[in-house]
């Protein structure tokens, strides 16, 4: 596959920073944005790095902005930032709520507003990291699936409007092996579900998975991924 300039938000860790690790390694030009500006610092071998919140969007403009005048054009948008919270819906503080859809929901939009123009004329791709609780509903985290269910939404309408201009693709995974549980403030749960999560995907499973829809676009476009660990699930 002919190497490609990729963006990809929520990098600095987990399914991001290895997804980055994968495509780099295959002679692709990566684009890290993150907002841990440490963690950030430390991938600067890999590709180029932004610091920058999701739920600024003049903000993440200025760095697409930036990308292309570097690079001359983005054929690829990753958009992976996303956070959970696992809370009984009677107890979860309302901010939690209004923190997911910012960034789970808002936050791919700003990232798709600002970069659909560059993939139109590139003919590129947008891979959505979605999730299992796109597909299903689970107790203590209705309102992530909520927010990954809209997700999923959004791929299918760009998919609809745009097909021939663009690929978009749905990645969906179980759990992952990530810091992703340790969002969560609740203690209870917090410690109920940190083995679950521990025993989930390695996040390279996932990134290869990415690498696979972006290399197979060449001959047909993969619409929707769905990987889930080598267990029995709930």
């Amino acid at each position: 596959m002919q190497s490609k300039i990729i963006l990809i938000t929520g990098a600095s860790s987990g399914i991001g920073e290895a997804t980055a690790r994968v495509l780099a390694q295959q002679g692709h030009t990566v684009c890290l944005v993150g907002r841990n500006k440490e963690r950030l610092q430390k991938l600067a071998d890999v590709g180029t790095t932004f610091e920058c919140d999701m739920r600024q969007p003049e903000d993440f403009k200025k760095v697409v902005d930036a990308i292309v005048i570097q690079h001359g054009q983005l054929d690829v948008l990753i958009n992976n930032a996303g956070l959970g919270y696992f809370n009984p819906i009677a107890e979860a503080p309302l901010e939690e709520w209004h923190e997911m859809v910012d960034t789970n929901i808002k936050g791919a939009l700003t990232a798709i507003h600002s970069c659909l123009p560059h993939l139109i004329q590139a003919g590129g791709h947008i891979v959505n990291i979605a999730s299992v609780g796109a597909h299903n509903v689970f107790a203590n985290s209705g309102v992530y699936c909520a927010t990954k269910h809209a997700l999923l939404a959004i791929s299918e309408g760009l998919r609809l409007e745009l097909s021939g201009k663009i690929n978009v693709t749905t990645i969906s995974p179980g759990p992952v092996a990530t810091a992703f549980i340790d969002q969560t403030h609740n203690p209870k749960l917090l410690k109920e579900y940190k083995d679950y999560f521990a025993a989930g995907l390695e996040p390279k499973t996932v990134a290869n998975q990415i690498a696979h829809a972006l290399a197979s676009s060449e001959d047909g476009v993969v619409s929707e991924i769905i990987i889930r660990p080598k267990r029995i699930e709930r």
